[in-house]
């Protein structure tokens, strides 16, 4: 029999692990003026800094969850960082780049930092999201100014987060 092994400050975690419902927050719509179907719900629930997240968040991530109803789609972008996009309900028609590909609940695709992307929503009910970033800091640069930010470069998280 193994003898009990006495916790420590090395493995006592500084905070339990809190739960989060990814769609629990208030969410941003976004979408581009003169396009009904450029439009999604957009919910940042571990970006550090931005309005309406979780207190919970990582110190060399952050996770971006979208709601895009059917036909409706996230405009052409590039992102700051590399970005996996993890499909968890639904189907979207993503393109990276010049390639397109179909991706149902459960699946997930890598897109590589700086290169344009987007998504559309084909299935019958909406599709949810997950991106997943490598940093606490994201800027993403649209073809067309997005609103509710009134700009097409948009900086969540790290420091643009904080001001």
């Amino acid at each position: 029999m193994a003898a009990k092994r006495e916790p420590t400050e090395q493995t006592v975690p500084e905070e339990a692990a809190k739960a989060v419902s990814l769609y629990q927050f208030e969410g941003a719509d976004v979408s581009q003026e003169g396009d009904d179907h450029a439009r999604l719900r957009g919910y940042f629930p571990l970006s550090p800094g931005t309005p309406n997240a979780s207190n919970v968040a990582g110190e060399d991530l952050m996770i971006v969850c979208m709601e895009i109803d059917p036909g409706n789609y996230l405009p052409t972008h590039t992102d700051s960082n590399e970005e996996l996009l993890v499909v968890t309900a639904g189907v979207v028609e993503a393109w990276v780049g010049d390639e397109t590909v179909e991706l149902a609940t459960g699946d997930c695709a890598v897109v590589p930092e700086m290169v344009p992307h987007g998504m559309k929503s084909v299935g019958d009910e909406p599709a949810r999201v997950i991106g997943f970033f490598p940093n606490d800091e994201l800027t993403a640069t649209f073809e067309k100014p997005v609103q509710p930010f009134g700009t097409n470069v948009v900086t969540i998280g790290g420091e643009a987060g904080e001001q």
